[in-house]
């Protein structure tokens, strides 16, 4: 079963629906109502606020539970690493449980991909091959800032490496369009793109 993309308000940021799990809440939480006796997780890329925004009224109308990268967990209380403020709004705080390298949630794996944010995490499918990337890699050879609080890009070159060692067949970004098929390549052309 491919995502189901859900575009978000906020910079355009991408939510996507697969199985029981929603992956970013940047969305309208309206958008969710005729999946709301589906989705059980709410798992956050990272702890940017275009990609948290709506994780808490999502999970009222869903009774899910929210999970975010381990190291991100200090970004669901303060304004200052959520970057809510640039949106004009102080951060909310939102109640999350850590996932750690390894974890799998929903059929997929969980990879701690530091670098556009310290606690950034990939989701990867095996099975078919598909990776949602969050903000660390985007179609067409780019890949997330790494100028913000905790961004390393040292740590954001390592990470696309790692991911370009899977057998990636489709990416799912944070932002911009999915790419269903031959995503390989795009992976790739990130790594080299950072190299």
């Amino acid at each position: 079963m491919m995502p189901e993309i859900l575009p978000g308000h906020f910079w355009q940021a991408n939510s996507y629906l697969v199985g029981n799990t929603l992956i970013d809440a940047g969305i309208d939480p309206e958008r969710i109502l005729p999946y709301k006796d589906q989705i059980k997780n709410i798992v956050l890329t990272h702890g940017h606020f275009d990609h948290t925004v709506s994780a808490n009224r999502i999970a009222e109308l869903t009774n899910a539970d929210i999970y975010i990268g381990e190291f991100d967990l200090p970004f669901l209380t303060d304004s200052s690493l959520s970057l809510s403020t640039h949106f004009g709004s102080p951060q909310i705080p939102i109640k999350a449980k850590p996932l750690k390298d390894g974890d799998v949630i929903d059929g997929f794996t969980v990879y701690h991909t530091p670098g556009h944010t310290g606690g950034s995490i990939c989701l990867f499918r095996e099975e078919d091959g598909v990776l949602i990337a969050g903000d660390t890699i985007f179609p067409g050879g780019s890949y997330g800032r790494y100028d913000f609080p905790t961004s390393s890009f040292e740590d954001l070159r390592n990470s696309v490496s790692r991911m370009a060692e899977l057998a990636v067949e489709s990416l799912w970004s944070g932002h911009g369009d999915p790419v269903p098929a031959g995503a390989k390549a795009h992976v790739m052309m990130s790594e080299r793109n950072l190299f």
